[in-house]
């Protein structure tokens, strides 16, 4: 996991005292020792604070007497943390994403707490109160609107959050698996035409399993049997069975498989992944995928920010079709 270096703290405090009008031009600003005592940290880490808001020409120092504000030009608007659950290639696209819709005017920090609970709730703990804006990776983990309402600013879930409690209550730009999932299959109608069966094949599980609601909802609907199970390893690949997974491992398996059996990936069966990313192109010979608008999930959190009113949003949805099915 990610942390920021310890004496940031005492630098974003002094920046937002400035942005706030507490400290003004020529102001003094607290001593060494006061914010030794009020951090927690040591002396070398506060003199690292100090170095660099004097290095930006935020303060200057006057010997025996003390820190002084010698600029209020502070250039930022807002002062982003994003809790991740993990860093991957479309997560990076949104991160990426959320960078460049902020423009200059921003700084963007970010953590991962890795689907670990206990490290999730310590960086809540930890974070609260020292950013403008937090966007939230909250995912399965339940009973969370307390600690989100404690971070203080502007707080935005993204990606997903299986916590219903704070549905309303902060903005969110979020998936919906179930229906996502199904209307993309229903998009891909006509491919999907050529087989008889559609299996999810997913067990981990930080994947969430609303999928299958969606797989079985649409093959209900379009006549395809359904089947949903752990992994494909050690397991035969059946003709006219399209396959879904979100997992890499198990698009290895099906493919090696594939191999000893001589079957081909987009006529003896299909093969279909979730989350686009630049390996799609040449896996499988262009590895068809269903995912979200990651670049555009960044451009609706930016937005968002600027609205007054708490809004929910479902981020759309885009089914790349590719040889594979």
């Amino acid at each position: 996991m990610y942390r920021e270096k310890l004496y940031k703290s005492i630098v974003h405090e002094v920046e937002k005292g400035i942005l706030d009008g507490k400290y003004k031009l020529g102001d003094k600003i607290p001593s060494i020792n006061s914010w030794r005592i009020k951090s927690g940290l040591s002396r070398s880490s506060v003199l690292l604070a100090m170095d660099e808001l004097i290095s930006r020409g935020l303060i200057e120092s006057e010997q025996s007497v003390g820190y002084f504000v010698n600029s209020t030009r502070v250039e930022i608007t807002h002062r982003f943390l994003l809790i991740f659950n993990e860093f991957n290639s479309f997560k990076q696209d949104l991160y990426h994403s959320i960078q460049n819709s902020l423009g200059s005017g921003a700084v963007t920090d970010i953590v991962f707490y890795n689907f670990n609970r206990d490290t999730f709730d310590l960086l809540l703990e930890n974070m609260a109160g020292k950013y403008s804006v937090y966007l939230v990776m909250a995912g399965v983990f339940k009973n969370i609107e307390h600690q989100l309402r404690k971070l203080g600013g502007v707080v935005i879930v993204v990606d997903s959050c299986d916590d219903d409690s704070v549905k309303g209550v902060f903005s969110s730009v979020t998936q919906d698996f179930a229906q996502d999932t199904h209307d993309a299959l229903e998009a891909g109608l006509s491919q999907l035409n050529h087989y008889n069966e559609i299996v999810l094949v997913q067990s981990s599980p930080k994947e969430p399993m609303a999928r299958y609601d969606g797989v079985q909802r649409f093959c209900q609907e379009y006549d395809f049997t359904c089947a949903l199970i752990k992994t494909m390893k050690d397991m035969p690949l059946r003709y006219g069975v399209v396959y879904l997974t979100p997992e890499d491992r198990e698009i290895v398996n099906i493919m090696r498989t594939a191999e000893k059996q001589h079957m081909k990936v987009g006529e003896d069966f299909g093969l279909v992944a979730f989350n686009e990313q630049e390996l799609n192109e040449i896996l499988c010979n262009g590895l068809t995928t269903i995912s979200t608008d990651f670049v555009q999930m960044g451009k609706t959190v930016v937005d968002l920010v600027k609205e007054k009113e708490i809004k929910t949003i479902r981020n759309p949805w885009r089914l790349i079709l590719r040889n594979s099915l």
